[in-house]
């Protein structure tokens, strides 16, 4: 018996030993260091550089723009610019998913009718030779004609239209350059 009680007071001051040794001080009180408001930043162009009021014809032709069904995953609204001469065509190519009873907007919102037009839209599935299977994505494809010299938006949204709440659930907004 008394050997037992030597090993429980041995065991006991060895846990003792060993939780002070691997407790920490307690760390200092740091006070706060009030915030400071930084300086003004003065940025001077350089007497070579572009002026800041850029024409778009300037820029490059964007006639394409596609977005696969993935990218809405994560980003509900995506906002995109297309540049394009007068008489050309843009193409819009979205992901889509009919099966799951979604689907783009038919016509797309453009603010401004008389800069562009919409020429057609259509759904795009992969080629099966039986019906897809339910859940299979394909995509959706605008195409979109340059009228005028002008600026307008194009606007897009994702929707099950008999539900409410469903009703723009991925939008894309699409500013228009045409030059």
């Amino acid at each position: 018996m008394k050997k037992v009680k030597y090993c429980l007071v041995l065991l006991l001051a060895g846990m003792l030993t060993l939780v002070a040794a691997c407790s920490t001080p307690e760390s200092p009180v740091v006070p706060p260091v009030p915030p400071t408001t930084p300086e003004p930043i003065t940025v001077e162009p350089e007497k070579d550089s572009l002026p800041i009021d850029l024409d778009v014809s300037d820029y490059p032709e964007y006639l394409d723009l596609s977005i696969p069904i993935d990218a809405f995953q994560n980003q509900p609204h995506i906002d995109a610019v297309m540049n394009a001469a007068v008489g050309k065509e843009l193409t819009v190519t979205l992901g889509s998913n009919p099966t799951t009873g979604f689907g783009w907007s038919e016509f797309a919102e453009i603010s401004d009718e008389t800069i562009v037009r919409q020429v057609s839209h259509q759904y795009v599935g992969k080629e099966y030779e039986t019906p897809p299977p339910p859940g299979t994505s394909g995509e959706e494809v605008w195409v979109f004609q340059g009228l005028k010299k002008g600026t307008t938006t194009i606007y897009m949204e994702y929707s099950r239209p008999w539900v409410e709440e469903e009703i723009g659930v991925w939008t894309v907004t699409i500013t228009a350059n045409i030059r």
